[in-house]
């Protein structure tokens, strides 16, 4: 972000701080403009952005909106405008407003809304919608701080920005801003960092998925009383409670507020709850902390299990009368641990871990329970939300809607012996929770409706198509596959339901999970082995690929004694301020040198189908600015920088040639490591995980991978298409089909476990990147959910049977005659031409062989 221009316009939006009524809603931007020139008044243009004007139509709740012009072939990074604005946002939860795109969906790949608060910026990402308008709803919970800002109840602008897709022209209307409050509320620990940030998040959509009615605050608004009026807090993880927050949380329970807190018990929060710490306890063995099994006298509605593998937990016992365990963990053999984790009082409940998002019907029905337990009034709008949630798959709304597209579609696919069961099932279950919600039978309705839920999606599953000649993988962060599986067991699963590849994460920066010689080995590898020779062995059973995937440059996991080491070598990372961050930096030879020598090290040592990029790249925008960046660059420029780093940041005199040494500095190992290592192993696949929005991560961190799929330093590439919005999904896959030009295959990347999404949506963005021309896709990640139910249900239908990945296909050119005149091409189109054994084809193939099939998988 830049810091906004210090020009304080005229125009403005003030809002005073008073207490919000659960369900208040207030008017960001009424859009009440006399004309054109005051619209344009308020809203600045940045970076060369055309003026706004008023839209020619109304949002679909008939309030004004705007239209902000976006020529992008006139702009070099984005379309972006600032509204000055006086706001105390602090006691609402959510943002909303409506969108409508007017044009070219491609001219964006990404859309972000921005709120200044002083010395810092909140933004969040959306999504445009492909047609018609859309109400986006964004809870406080998913804005990242950047900077320092001074918090929500000191607002001094908007900014929205429309990041460059293609080249064209596109207009977005805008309208409908507003801020809203809920009776539920998320409390958010402000001052416990990163980790505290992603529960809360984590959080904020299982409730969201649950059908909650709820929005996100900061301890600080606790502080000030913003609890007032509200039903129950849940504490996600807020392990620093101040005394301030102590007391107003006090005085929330005394007037009849709930509290819901997870993992974190200090001891504030433990005397409000009735209850003491027996301290933290980590996982004796894979797998201890499996599930959390209730009590028979548990209150309506939970569910006799939910699954959650959790790592660790906070042990806690009663410590006041009524106090109570209603749920204890069992581990993956179905043994009690003899460890609580729930606990319920007269004041709240404490779960002793994070909320996961494994298992989500019976997490869904744990969370409407234990609210509606908390507050009766709840129960009912949490009864509906769950029945109406059942409905919701895909692209419908309604149970009778989703019954007849997913009938319709099983009888086009020729599976409606699969489904038919499925759909019956579903039926019966669903009729049997609108009876007990009719009858106002609230707790009653909960089971049925998740049942009738799972078996929908099952149907779902049913009916999907797979397709053959493409790369079904998934990304897997742990070195040391899926919790509770050995690495045979993980890979085996991957197998039967139809995937082909895994892309295990098993180096870093400074850290190996396997016996290196170049770079520290982890602790764990003494005990549990080496890891990339136990996947490979398991892989080599099962027939399916391994890419080995290396976090560059980022030092997270390396042992203390590496970054004291690279620290005073002068070779971490700094920002423009001089504050260190643990990473390698790419500017120096000797961080190169190691990159380079542990990602050959593995292509050399083991025998795997590829080596994969990730972090390949900077951190962000302001990275690096040591002093040896500095030397290296003046020294590789040939000028002399008078005034750094000002002369190499934005504005400054160097700042282009600045951004062209970062993108050196970064691409130049990637050219090395797929120079190396075809010199090693031909066969072996080179690639990368890539930001999905190329160009602007050419400079935002310096990942200019069109430029390294045009070169031919890759063999196929993976964007990280991770979103929650469909059309979005779309449009980004068609900007990178486009940009990549068959050059090489591109597998898109789904995020179902970031942001976290349904199975039936995974599904969907699957069948998306199929019908858009993607030659597979890559899930992230193989664990929890994704690893017990995704992975399954995908194999009931669109990954159902083996195919062979396109990567493999050889190089084959031809040249028929025609009239005289010669013409030909190749498949796959290669920029960088590698010939494979040697020889040519001649001949002519059709679009769909793009990518032969059935090739060896190596060539030695």
């Amino acid at each position: 972000m830049r810091v906004l221009p210090l020009l304080i316009l005229a125009v403005g939006i003030c809002c005073l701080p008073g207490a919000a009524r659960a369900g208040e809603r207030f008017e960001i931007e009424p859009v009440a403009y006399a004309g054109p020139e005051a619209a344009q008044a308020a809203w600045e243009p940045q970076f060369g952005s055309q003026p706004v004007v008023l839209a020619p139509e109304k949002t679909p709740d008939g309030k004004p909106a705007l239209a902000f012009p976006c020529d992008m072939a006139q702009l070099d990074e984005r379309a972006c405008w600032d509204r000055v604005v006086t706001l105390d946002l602090s006691r609402f939860g959510r943002i909303a407003f409506w969108v409508k795109v007017e044009g070219d969906r491609t001219a964006i790949s990404g859309t972000n809304i921005y709120f200044n608060a002083g010395g810092g910026w909140y933004g969040s990402g959306f999504s445009l919608p492909s047609t018609g308008w859309r109400k986006i709803v964004i809870d406080r919970g998913a804005f990242r701080t950047e900077d320092s800002p001074q918090g929500w109840n000191a607002i001094k602008a908007i900014r929205i920005s429309f990041w460059k897709g293609q080249p064209r022209k596109t207009t977005v209307y805008f309208g409908g801003m507003e801020a809203i409050a809920s009776d539920v509320v998320l409390v958010r620990n402000s001052r416990a960092g990163k980790e505290a940030e992603s529960s809360t998040q984590q959080t904020a959509h299982i409730l969201k998925r649950a059908g909650i009615d709820c929005g996100t605050i900061d301890d600080l608004d606790v502080e000030a009383g913003l609890l007032k009026g509200k039903r129950i807090a849940i504490y996600p993880h807020n392990p620093k409670p101040s005394e301030k927050e102590l007391e107003q949380l006090r005085a929330f329970i005394a007037d009849g507020g709930r509290l819901l807190a997870c993992y974190s018990l200090p001891p504030g929060l433990a005397e409000i709850l009735g209850l003491e710490s027996a301290g933290w306890q980590q996982q004796k063995f894979p797998g201890q902390f499996s599930a959390m099994r209730f009590v028979p006298d548990r209150p309506a509605g939970l569910p006799a299990e939910a699954k959650q593998a959790s790592w660790n937990v906070t042990v806690a016992r009663p410590a006041a009368q009524g106090t109570r365990v209603i749920a204890w963990w069992f581990d993956q053999e179905g043994k009690e641990t003899g460890i609580p984790a729930i606990l319920l009082s007269d004041k709240g409940a404490f779960i002793s871990h994070i909320l996961l998002r494994d298992d989500p019907e019976n997490k869904d029905r744990l969370v409407r329970a234990l609210l509606g337990h908390f507050d009766p009034h709840i129960w009912e709008d949490v009864a509906g939300s769950a029945v109406a949630a059942v409905g919701q798959v895909s692209q419908w709304e309604k149970f009778a809607d989703a019954e007849a597209g997913i009938l319709e579609r099983a009888k086009a696919a020729g599976r409606t012996g699969a489904v038919t069961p499925e759909l019956t099932a579903a039926r019966a279950a669903w009729e049997k929770a609108q009876a007990h919600l009719q009858a106002k039978q609230y707790s009653e309705v909960l089971e049925p409706a998740a049942e009738a839920r799972r078996r929908l999606h099952a149907a779902y599953a049913r009916c999907q198509p797979a397709r053959e000649g493409e790369f079904r993988a998934l990304w897997c962060h742990s070195a040391y596959g899926v919790s509770g599986l050995t690495w045979e067991e993980a890979i085996r699963r991957l197998k039967e339901n139809g995937f082909n590849a895994v892309v295990p994460n098993m180096l870093w920066g400074g850290v190996a999970d396997y016996p290196s010689k170049v770079l520290p080995v982890r602790a764990s590898v003494a005990e549990r082995g080496d890891q990339i020779a136990l996947c490979v062995e398991a892989a080599r059973k099962h027939g399916v690929e391994v890419h080995v995937w290396k976090v560059n440059w980022n030092c997270s996991g390396a042992p203390k004694e590496f970054v004291d080491r690279m620290r005073a070598e002068g070779r971490l990372q700094r920002t423009s301020g001089g504050a260190e961050q643990p990473w390698l930096c790419p500017s120096h030879p000797e961080n190169f040198k190691l990159e380079r020598e542990s990602m050959l090290e593995v292509v050399r040592n083991y025998d795997v189908d590829g080596i994969h990029f990730d972090y390949i790249r900077y951190p962000g925008g302001d990275n690096c600015f040591c002093d040896g960046c500095r030397q290296r660059f003046e020294e590789s420029a040939g000028v002399k920088v008078e005034k750094w780093p000002q002369d190499a940041r934005r504005g400054g005199a160097h700042y282009e040639a600045y951004q062209e040494f970062r993108r050196g500095s970064i691409t130049r190992l990637v050219q090395a490591v797929a120079e190396g290592s075809r010199v090693i192993k031909p066969w072996v696949k080179v690639s990368a995980a890539v930001f999905s929005g190329w160009p602007g991560c050419r400079d935002s961190v310096a990942q200019d991978w069109g430029h390294w799929v045009e070169q031919g330093y890759l063999d196929f590439v993976c964007p990280m298409n991770y979103t929650n919005y469909d059309d979005g999904y779309r449009t980004t896959v068609q900007i990178q089909r486009d940009l990549i030009a068959a050059h090489i295959p591109f597998y898109p990347g789904v995020g179902a476990s970031a942001p976290g999404l349904p199975v039936t949506q995974v599904i969907d963005q699957i069948q998306i990147g199929r019908a858009e021309g993607s030659d597979g896709f890559i899930i992230f990640n193989y664990a929890g959910e994704v690893a017990h139910e995704h992975v399954p249900t995908l194999g009931m239908g669109a990954t159902q049977g083996e195919t062979t990945p396109p990567h493999n296909a050889p190089v084959i050119e031809w040249r028929v005659m025609q009239g005289g005149r010669a013409t030909g091409g190749r498949f796959p189109q290669l920029a960088h031409r590698r010939t494979i054994q040697g020889g040519h084809a001649h001949g002519g193939f059709s679009g769909a062989d793009r990518f032969a099939q059935g090739s060896a998988r190596r060539h030695r």
